[in-house]
């Protein structure tokens, strides 16, 4: 085993010694050029030898370390995740540095859990039914109420279209929500990519910062004054709608708009019902795998959660599974110290003459035809280090691991708006704020208190290789993404559908540069 990963390293190598040679001989780089495609992005040349090997190596080491991972646990079955994640006493005691989280974070994202790590559930595959722990996994397509799947081994699975951390294709839809058999009893969704989600979760707790400091102005000076106050909310120039204050104090929330009553700003998940990472790592852990964690055992140990939403066992094997740890505060802090730390999609406009002058002219009309109100180009970001908490009251005193998501982790990062870099321009494409999407987008399920068509505005970045598009992967095409655009977005929709052909092609063009960077993977 080890002679072929030798050999097959060595082939991988001898690539790039070759792609070497060939940049010092023209005529042999002439000869292996192909014909300049039109809408080629902008990288007429390969990288210089230097960047080709240091990428290769790091292609090549995630290579040998899954290979690794991959043997060690076919011979100590469900060993291998001591190898793939931090406990907490580790973290707290040897303070990884966020290399290393990234790493380590990189390996349990592609890690595929099995019955010993506490893969699915011993409950017969429904929660209130009694069974024993050889009944695991318990795997399903459709899931059974909140309850859940399990419907995956693994994050990778539903995370792979365009490449690494991608969005998931049609085909790998999940199933919520519905009765556990049949897929048209569930509200299903599709899997958006992952990059970027560092700047913007910093994005989200700033923007919350911000609407939390302006209500509790508001309440000061109404009680201050023994009068009944209103302010606008804003927060890095969107509009959340307005608060009004009583002379008593007490705010009343009937004015706010694309944000719960809580002023916290939620950006993940397609509803926007998830306020941290962390909170959509657990769960996704739980209704994707089974793999319930120890603060929601201890949740669901002191009634705060619903039974009927993880298992009816003993609270340390609410799931019946027979593994009573299955996901450690550590495991949390690994993948949300890793998921902060990935690249962030860019543009990259073509590079023949014609295409890029329509490119230039789809992003006028992007802004012109109102696109822009909702999916807003760039946000600016101040604060660019994330805490990452373990957010249980029994790890209350640990300190928090910093990430920069301007600096750490994998390039390309976002932009410094100044030399002294004070600021950040984030360009997402979203407001990251809630709107009616009307009947067009309606889901026809509601998700807890958030109507059928209620949808948080997607991040366009990213947009050119993760087709299918919305929420459950009903458009094929951008186009048809924006003809099912509706409520809220209806006026614009509508200005589009009235573009001549050109103009519609201009605009296509310039979403379709909303990319990712390319870069070498490992087999």
């Amino acid at each position: 085993m080890a002679q072929a990963l030798t050999i097959a390293l060595a082939g991988v190598l001898a690539l790039g010694f070759s792609l070497g040679a060939c940049r010092r001989d023209p005529d042999a780089q002439a000869a292996l050029r192909p014909t300049p495609l039109p809408f080629a992005p902008a990288h007429p040349e390969l990288p210089d030898d230097a960047t080709i090997l240091q990428e290769m190596q790091v292609a090549i080491e995630r290579s040998q370390r899954a290979h690794y991972e991959q043997i060690f646990d076919a011979i100590d079955p469900g060993e291998g995740i001591e190898e793939a994640t931090f406990t907490q006493l580790a973290i707290d005691a040897q303070s990884p540095g966020i290399d290393l989280l990234f790493a380590v974070g990189d390996e349990l994202f592609d890690y595929e859990f099995r019955v010993e790590n506490g893969l699915g559930n011993g409950l017969a595959g429904r929660p209130g039914v009694r069974a024993g722990p050889n009944k695991a996994p318990n795997m399903r397509r459709v899931h059974k109420s909140e309850f859940g799947g399990p419907d995956s081994y693994s994050c990778a699975t539903c995370h792979s279209k365009g490449g690494p951390d991608g969005a998931g294709t049609n085909t790998q839809n999940a199933y919520l929500r519905g009765n556990g058999k049949n897929a048209l009893s569930a509200d299903e969704r599709n899997a958006p990519h992952l990059l970027g989600l560092g700047p913007i979760a910093a994005l989200a707790a700033e923007m919350t910062s911000i609407l939390h400091e302006q209500r509790d102005t508001a309440i000061a000076e109404a009680l201050a004054s023994k009068t009944a106050t209103e302010v606008s909310l804003e927060a890095k120039g969107v509009d959340f709608g307005r608060l009004r204050v009583s002379e008593a104090g007490v705010p009343d929330t009937s004015g706010v708009r694309g944000v719960d009553e809580d002023l916290i700003v939620k950006p993940f998940g397609w509803k926007g019902h998830q306020a941290t990472l962390r909170g959509m790592i657990e769960e996704s852990f739980r209704i994707h795998m089974g793999i319930v964690s120890m603060r929601e055992q201890a949740a669901f140990r002191d009634g705060l959660i619903d039974k009927l939403d993880i298992g009816d066992g003993t609270w340390f094997d609410v799931d019946r599974d027979g593994v009573a740890t299955e996901v450690e505060a550590g495991m949390l802090s690994t993948l949300e110290a890793y998921l902060a730390q990935l690249q962030i999609p860019v543009v990259r406009p073509p590079r023949d003459e014609r295409l890029l002058a329509m490119f230039s002219r789809g992003e006028a009309i992007f802004d012109e035809i109102g696109c822009g109100h909702c999916h807003r180009p760039a946000l600016e970001l101040h604060k660019p280090e994330l805490a990452i908490l373990p957010g249980e009251a029994r790890y209350a005193d640990r300190r928090a691991i910093i990430v920069n998501v301007a600096t750490d982790g994998e390039h390309p990062k976002i932009d410094p708006l100044y030399a002294e870099g004070s600021a950040y321009r984030v360009r997402l494409f979203s407001d990251l704020r809630r709107h009616d999407m009307g009947p067009e987008l309606n889901s026809g399920y509601q998700q807890g208190h958030l109507g059928k068509s209620i949808f948080l505005t997607r991040p366009l970045w990213g947009l050119a290789d993760t087709a299918p598009y919305l929420h459950d992967g009903r458009a094929p095409t951008v186009h048809d993404a924006i003809v099912w655009h509706g409520g809220e977005a209806q006026p614009v929709r509508d200005i589009y559908l009235g573009l001549d052909k050109d103009e519609r092609d201009a605009l296509l063009i310039f979403l379709l540069s909303l990319d990712r960077e390319p870069q070498l993977a490992s087999p």
